[in-house]
């Protein structure tokens, strides 16, 4: 499917979405989150993300029971992901995340681009108070560099053992997390091309050079990944900065024969 008739599939969904919820008393509004926000970012593997706003009390009802979504007998699998939120899985394969809140609950969100697409009162000026507060929170980068190093340490230690699913985890999930958060705070990439909820999310489009590294990092075995990951964090931030670990560093590869 092209990104234009994703495009158009997804439109269509979201405005029999809205048609449903704006027939529902109790529906107080439709927030519309990423590239359902941005529709200039679909292709064929954008979810649909929401925020669905009920009226105090109803909120649980909307949980359970998704009568409410666009072709819902179609529905082939449902997870409670969160006390709020959901994953739905249709028979074709499209996906939709959405969370369920009161106006009052939806204080506890965390949000970055979005759309109002429906709203009775209220919901707009909540939503805009929700994202003036921000993404992720203050980054200390010499907290940062210190896990990836000792937690790339630890995993290759788990690989060495033979514990190589706790190694993949320290190693392409726990470490590069810490060193990806620093290069945010360090290298300073445009935050327009980033995503400030997950610092996994859109690296390649912001600097294609790093994604092009760090993927072909995580394509090797744990203790070679890890390797490449250590290089390619010196290489990036040890000149001219006196905040990193480079004792520390020096430590791992000795204690791993590097």
């Amino acid at each position: 499917m092209t990104s234009t008739a994703a495009r158009q599939v997804l439109e269509r969904w979201i405005a029999d979405l809205r048609a449903s919820v704006a027939e529902r008393p109790d529906v107080q509004g439709l927030v519309l989150l990423g590239s359902s926000a941005d529709l200039d970012r679909v292709d064929e593997w954008s979810d649909c993300d929401l925020f669905l706003i009920t009226r105090e009390g109803a909120q649980e009802s909307y949980r359970t029971r998704l009568d409410w979504l666009p072709g819902a007998s179609a529905v082939a699998l449902v997870v409670r992901e969160t006390a709020h939120g959901l994953k739905v899985v249709y028979d074709d394969g499209r996906v939709v995340e959405l969370a369920v809140f009161s106006l009052e609950e939806l204080a506890v969100a965390r949000v970055n681009a979005y759309r109002v697409a429906y709203d009775t009162g209220g919901v707009a000026q909540a939503v805009a108070a929700v994202a003036g507060r921000g993404g992720e929170t203050a980054v200390d980068p010499g907290r940062e560099a210190r896990m990836f190093v000792s937690l790339l340490l630890i995993g290759v230690g788990r690989a060495r053992r033979g514990e190589v699913i706790a190694a993949g985890q320290h190693i392409r999930s726990h470490a590069l997390g810490h060193l990806l958060r620093l290069w945010h705070v360090r290298a300073e990439p445009d935050p327009a091309l980033l995503d400030d909820l997950d610092p996994f999310r859109r690296v390649e489009r912001a600097d294609p050079e790093l994604g092009r590294r760090v993927g072909r990092a995580l394509a090797a075995e744990p203790e070679v990944c890890a390797r490449r990951l250590l290089d390619l964090a010196e290489e990036l931030f040890a000149p001219g900065w006196d905040g990193w670990p480079a004792e520390g560093a020096a430590a791992v590869r000795r204690r791993l024969g590097w």
